[in-house]
């Protein structure tokens, strides 16, 4: 019972991975991951807000803002004006179960938000 315990969020991770490989090479799927995350990527284009970025650490950090912002290097309280400005533009609540799927396969599976982030 144990072992079942400490392999689940390996597992998690696991298949999140894979679901992130599978919609990357689905020429569909990439054309909604970029549809649900324009406006972000708009965003960033115009005004360097690392909107996306933002959402990326978040997720990674647990959805923690303290945490959010230890990794970004910013004040909690820009964390939080950034993920509310995520919320205005996508017009959903990103810690939703569904929405955190669907915005972690996104970030995960396309290219150009890989490099940006990853390049940060």
């Amino acid at each position: 019972m144990a072992t079942t315990r400490i392999l689940r969020p390996q597992t998690a991770e696991a298949l999140l991975e894979r679901a992130c490989v599978l919609a990357g090479a689905d020429p569909a799927s990439v054309e909604l991951s970029r549809l649900l995350l324009a406006p972000l990527l708009r965003e960033d284009g115009e005004r360097q807000s690392d909107l996306v970025a933002t959402l990326r650490a978040y997720y990674e950090c647990g959805m923690r803002v303290d945490r959010t912002a230890d990794k970004l290097f910013l004040h909690r309280n820009s964390v939080r004006y950034r993920l509310d400005r995520v919320r205005a533009l996508l017009r959903m609540d990103v810690d939703e179960p569904a929405a955190i799927a669907a915005l972690s396969i996104a970030l995960r599976s396309l290219p150009e938000v890989q490099e940006k982030t990853h390049a940060s």
